[in-house]
């Protein structure tokens, strides 16, 4: 009887052994999820932080690019208004001239 029960005891220590290392593992499994869970929330929070400095860099590079454009086409539309102006302020001198002379004239006949 007595080796029956030390087979018995050997038995329950076996199971008390491996119900010891399953909590062990459980509890590495659990730590090990939580390290993988803060691993891929810190790498998702990278991840999106870079791609919302790429996307500010591009708006920018954007921006400059439209400010540029709006700068060189106001310069071709100054410059084209100039030439105009110059244009209406040659006629009207030309128009003005002609109107003294024929008025010179009625004047003299």
């Amino acid at each position: 009887m007595s080796a029956l029960l030390a087979i018995l005891k050997k038995i329950r220590d076996g199971e008390r052994e491996a119900m010891k290392i399953l909590e062990e593992a459980n509890i590495q499994a659990e730590k090990i999820k939580q390290e993988a869970e803060e691993k891929v929330e810190k790498v998702y929070e990278e991840a999106y932080e870079e791609v919302v400095s790429a996307a500010s860099r591009k708006s920018m590079k954007l921006k400059e690019r439209a400010r540029e454009d709006a700068e060189r086409e106001s310069k071709k539309f100054l410059l084209h208004a100039e030439k105009q102006i110059k244009e209406l302020r040659a006629k009207a001198e030309k128009n003005f001239d002609a109107a003294v002379n024929a008025i010179l004239k009625e004047i003299v006949s």
